[in-house]
């Protein structure tokens, strides 16, 4: 893994090229505009942690616990992977108004998810 991040958190955060692809694409590249903490930067300005950043370091905690339960290289990937892209179907202040998207769309941020991973150029990586 030749490529880091730098993370407030996780410190150097490392990427293979795959994961690198799949961060560098539109969808993801749009969750550094979407606030994880929705309203709460209002009360609090310094609270501005995006799901870009926060996907970052699931991904990374994901790889941790892979390791660490000592899964296959493979499954080790998927997980991190798996932790990339979890968050990808949000759209912004989702957790706020999450009920009413579902009530007038009669979809999931996770239904939004898996046709974002299915479509190009995620789905060709």
């Amino acid at each position: 893994m030749a490529n880091e991040i730098r993370d407030s958190i996780h410190g150097s955060i490392s990427l293979n090229e795959l994961e690198l692809s799949i961060l560098d694409t539109p969808a993801m590249q749009r969750l550094r505009r979407i606030k994880q903490l929705g309203f709460t930067y209002l009360a609090y300005p310094s609270a501005t942690h995006t799901r870009f950043e926060h996907s970052l370091g699931v991904m990374h905690l994901a790889g941790l616990i892979a390791e660490q339960i000592s899964l296959p290289k493979d499954d080790i990937q998927l997980a991190r992977i798996c932790g990339l892209l979890h968050d990808i179907g949000h759209p912004a202040f989702s957790h706020t108004f999450e009920h009413l998207v579902e009530r007038h769309s009669k979809r999931t941020h996770e239904d939004v998810a898996c046709d974002m991973v299915a479509q190009e150029p995620i789905s060709s990586l």
